[in-house]
């Protein structure tokens, strides 16, 4: 799933460095994607993991096709100035895009669904980059960032905007958490003070 690259500018790809097991910097440039990969595939990645099975059912339309307008409404939630994933397409392209642009993306989608057919765009690019004020060697000291492709995050916000409303009736008020214009910074806030509150009266 995971696929360790280079970083995402000539400048970082100097200062990233990696330390083998026996401790030594790595300088040859696949020893160092090698170790980095290593490591984050055992965090990711267990032998013992059981695979979700593809669905089998019979090619059939979506009882509601995926419209323009939600194509249109998830390219306009994309972020400006992301790497792209493994697609190399980036947000930008699919958000100042023509109406015909928004048609023909709903129009793969529902034809995808309807024909059974696999859009393969779950794979996603695995970027460390150095935390900071740490020291560099130990590949602990790395930090993952998952680059999925623009095309999985259009199809990914259309399906939350359309399960939201039969989410909120059951998710308690007190959950924050991927909920628009809510922050859990500030609930935790918040229940800091008022734990603070109840102590000291």
């Amino acid at each position: 799933m995971f696929k360790a690259v280079k970083e995402l500018n000539k400048k970082q790809q100097k200062n990233l460095k990696v330390e083998d097991t026996n401790g030594k910097l790595a300088i040859n440039p696949n020893d160092t994607l090698n170790i980095i990969a290593s490591f984050f595939k055992e965090k990711f990645q267990t032998e013992t993991a059981t695979e979700i099975e593809a669905f089998t059912g019979s090619p059939r339309k979506l009882h509601q096709p995926i419209t323009k307008e939600e194509v249109k409404k998830s390219f306009d939630n994309l972020n400006n100035n992301r790497a792209p994933g493994e697609d190399g397409i980036h947000a930008e392209l699919l958000k100042y895009g023509t109406q015909e642009l928004n048609e023909q993306i709903a129009k793969i989608f529902n034809q995808t669904f309807e024909r059974h057919e696999n859009l393969d765009i779950n794979a996603g690019e695995l970027i460390a980059i150095p935390k900071p004020g740490k020291p560099k060697g130990p590949p602990k000291n790395l930090r993952p960032i998952t680059l999925l492709n623009t095309i999985r995050k259009t199809l990914s916000k259309i399906v939350l905007e359309r399960i939201r409303p039969h989410v909120e009736q059951y998710l308690s008020h007190s959950q924050s958490g991927f909920r628009p214009n809510r922050s859990t910074v500030r609930q935790m806030s918040h229940g800091h003070t008022n734990g603070w509150q109840r102590r000291s009266t």
